[in-house]
């Protein structure tokens, strides 16, 4: 093979360049002395030409990146085969000066495989050179990766085409519309509590009895007096609210300054309220408790007879309430409203249930 590494050889002995090879029709062998290859400086065209009636095949040319099917070592073209009088391909001068394969310095100006792909001995297949050539003709193409980019050059926006942003676009606006509309009247608001009066249990039924018990001073040192704390509550919800349960505690301030607990009380039933009101009364059962097992309780029943006398001083009441809703108190929220009220003592309203204030003070070691 003289070196030349990559080339093919036929059973007949002649050998062929790679790109040779890969350009030979399947039904055309080539044979030395008979049939050669020539190239022409246009180099894509594939055509046949006859010369003294025996055919030749023209070899695809790249810009001088293939490889010459004319070597003037290893030519297929046989000079033997043919004689310099018929053959259009002599050495004259006319040749020297115009083919691209003489062997002169015109040669080595002009010819496109001189500076061919074996001129640096870097012998690669015919495949391996072609894809190269895809590859640098992908590099030099950014306007075909451009267009496959999904934003940015005027054809999409947001990885969508125009005519799908200008129909999803105003959906997606009406839909965030509607969601903010939702959410602005149905966002859970905290009601408004504020205290309004405070009276004794008058109401008969079972469910209050079982609550509050029958106002007594009984022989242990406990005092029972039922109480009703009526609150107004707002609702300032567009969408109407219910009160599951508020559940309260109560502390008396004493002469000492100290808090004296005084029982706890809550909802009878669930409280519903309108949307958009302000006039909600909201009544706690409160069972108002005195016992002698408190250290403070002597303490505290002077409070209550001083307050409960003839223009004695108003009662401090102190309450925390914890309100329970179901609208919100799945999300972890209950509210808690505390607050100080003062009130005068119900005197007639305590005595009416049985209880003499005046007893209170004298629980003390019973």
């Amino acid at each position: 093979m003289n070196g030349q590494q990559g080339w093919s050889s036929y059973n007949d002995g002649h050998v062929v360049s790679p790109r040779e090879y890969l350009h030979t029709p399947v039904d055309s062998p080539v044979s030395g002395g008979g049939q050669f290859f020539s190239a022409r400086e246009d180099g894509f065209e594939r055509s046949a030409e006859s010369v003294n009636g025996q055919r030749g095949y023209t070899l695809e040319a790249y810009n001088g990146q293939q490889h010459s099917s004319y070597n003037q070592q290893h030519s297929s073209y046989n000079h033997d085969g043919y004689d310099q009088e018929r053959s259009s391909y002599t050495d004259n001068d006319n040749y020297n000066q115009h083919s691209n394969y003489a062997g002169n310095d015109n040669y080595n100006q002009r010819s496109s495989y001189n500076q061919g792909f074996y001129a640096n001995q870097h012998p690669d297949s015919g495949a391996t050179m072609l894809n190269k050539s895809t590859s640098s003709l992908e590099k030099q193409s950014p306007a075909k990766r451009q267009k496959r980019r999904c934003c940015g050059n005027g054809r999409y926006c947001w990885c969508f085409s125009k005519r799908c942003c200008l129909i999803f676009i105003p959906i997606l606006l009406v839909i965030l519309a509607g969601v903010g509309v939702t959410l602005y009247y149905v966002f859970p608001r905290i009601p408004v509590v504020t205290f309004e009066r405070i009276s004794v249990a008058q109401e008969q039924g079972s469910s209050v009895e079982q609550l509050l018990g029958s106002a007594s001073i009984n022989r242990q040192g406990v005092v029972t007096v039922p109480l009703v704390i009526h609150l107004n509550v707002t609702n300032p919800n567009f969408i109407p609210w219910t009160i599951h349960n508020v559940t309260v505690d109560g502390f008396l301030a004493n002469s000492t300054q100290d808090d004296f607990p005084v029982g706890e009380g809550g909802l009878l039933e669930p409280f519903k309220m309108p949307k958009k009101t302000n006039t909600n009364d909201m009544p706690i059962y409160f069972n108002f408790r005195l016992s002698t097992d408190n250290d403070n309780y002597l303490s505290a029943a002077q409070t209550v007879q001083k307050s409960c006398s003839a223009g004695g001083p108003n009662l401090q009441f102190k309450y925390k309430a914890k309100i329970i809703l179901k609208a919100i108190s799945w999300l972890g929220i209950k509210p808690v409203i505390s607050d100080t009220i003062s009130f005068a003592c119900p005197v007639s309203e305590i005595e009416s249930l049985g209880i003499n204030i005046s007893d209170l003070t004298g629980l003390v070691g019973v």
